[in-house]
C-alpha cells in the first residue's frame, strides 16, 4: 500500500492523481462559495477575512494534532528563511482574501473572475521564468492572447480592471510559494493563518462589537463556523495540489472556481456583463482553450513515454 503525506490514502493512483483530484475538489468549494459569502453581509470583507484566519487556525490546529504533525510546526517555526517564506505566503493570501471578499459583498464577481482567469496564464509565464519550465508555442500564445484580453478590457472600460489584476498576482505567486515550500499543506497553511491571526483578532476588537457575532442571532456563529468549508479544507487541499502536480496542471484547474462564479454571477446573483467584458472575456477563453490543448497534450505525450 502506497503512503502519501495527505489526508487522502490510494491503491491506485500516484500522489500527481491525488493531487488533481485534491486541487480540482478545493476549486469546486471556491467556486461555489460566492453564493455563501453574501449570507454574512452584515459583515465588512476585512471582518469576514479575519473571522475565516481564526477559524482556519482552529480547523487546522485539530487536523495536526489528529496526524501527531505538530512537530513540523516547531520545525518551521525554528527555521528562518521557512519563516520567511510563510510570511510572505501569509501576506499573499490575506490580501487575496481581503480583495475577493470585497469583490463578492459589493457585486463585482464578473471582475474577480476575470483575475482568475487570468491567473492560470501567470502560473505558465512563472513556471517559464522562476523554475525553468519550458514555454511551449501554444503557451505563448495563449500569454499574448491574455494580455491582448486585458488591454482590450482597460481600453473599452476605460480603467485597469485592478480587482482582477490583484487577484490574479496574488495567487500566482501564492501558488508559487506554496510550490517550493518544503513543507507538507497542513503545517504550512496553519503557520500562515496563525502569522495573521493577532490581527485578525484586533481588527474584530476594535471594529466590531462582539466581533461581529452577538446582536446577529443563533445562525451567525454557525456561519462563520461553516467558513472552514470555504477556507481551511479547500486551501488544504490546494496547498497538497501544489507540492504534487506540476504548475501546468495547477493551471489548468485553476480556473474551473471563476468559471463557476461566473456562471453564478449572471445567472443567479444578477449581475451583467459590462461591454469591456464582451471583448475580454472571449479572448481570455480563447487563450485559456489553447493553453489546455496544449496541456494536455503534453500530459498524454508524457504517459505514452512512461
Amino acid at each position: 500500500m502506497m503512503h502519501l503525506s495527505s489526508p487522502f490514502h490510494t491503491h491506485e493512483c500516484s500522489g500527481s492523481c491525488v493531487g488533481t483530484a485534491a486541487g480540482l475538489t478545493a476549486h469546486l468549494f471556491w467556486g461555489f462559495a460566492v453564493l455563501f459569502w453574501p449570507l454574512l453581509s452584515g459583515l465588512s470583507p476585512i471582518s469576514i477575512m479575519a473571522h475565516r484566519m481564526i477559524w482556519t487556525v482552529a480547523f487546522l490546529g485539530l487536523v495536526l494534532l489528529a496526524r501527531g504533525h505538530m512537530h513540523d510546526v516547531k520545525a518551521a517555526l525554528q527555521n528562518r528563511r521557512t519563516l520567511l517564506s510563510l510570511f510572505a505566503a501569509a501576506l499573499l493570501l490575506g490580501s487575496n482574501w481581503s480583495i475577493y471578499l470585497f469583490a463578492v459583498t459589493t457585486g463585482q464577481i464578473v471582475e474577480s473572475s476575470l483575475g482568475y482567469f487570468i491567473t492560470p496564464l501567470l502560473n505558465v509565464l512563472m513556471g517559464r521564468m522562476l523554475l525553468g519550465e519550458k514555454l511551449s508555442r501554444p503557451q505563448a500564445v495563449s500569454l499574448l492572447l491574455a494580455f491582448l484580453g486585458v488591454t482590450a478590457s482597460i481600453v473599452a472600460y476605460g480603467r485597469i480592471p485592478w480587482i482582477g489584476l490583484i487577484l490574479a498576482f496574488t495567487f500566482a505567486v501564492y501558488g508559487y510559494v506554496q510550490k517550493t515550500l518544503r513543507m507538507d499543506a497542513a503545517p504550512s497553511l496553519f503557520v500562515q493563518a496563525l502569522m495573521l491571526m493577532p490581527a485578525a483578532m484586533l481588527w474584530l476588537g476594535l471594529t466590531e462589537e462582539g466581533f461581529g457575532i452577538v446582536g446577529y442571532g443563533p445562525l451567525r456563529p454557525v456561519l462563520l463556523i461553516c467558513t472552514i468549508a470555504f477556507t481551511g479544507l479547500p486551501l488544504l487541499l490546494f496547498g497538497y495540489a501544489a507540492r504534487h502536480v506540476t504548475l501546468a496542471t495547477i493551471g489548468i484547474l485553476q480556473y474551473v472556481s471563476p468559471s463557476i462564479s461566473f456562471i453564478l454571477a449572471i445567472t443567479v446573483l444578477g449581475e451583467s456583463m459590462k461591454p469591456s467584458d464582451m471583448i475580454s472575456f472571449p479572448v481570455i477563453w480563447l487563450a485559456l482553450a489553447i493553453y489546455t490543448w496544449d496541456a494536455l497534450r503534453h500530459l498524454r505525450s508524457f504517459k505514452e513515454k512512461a
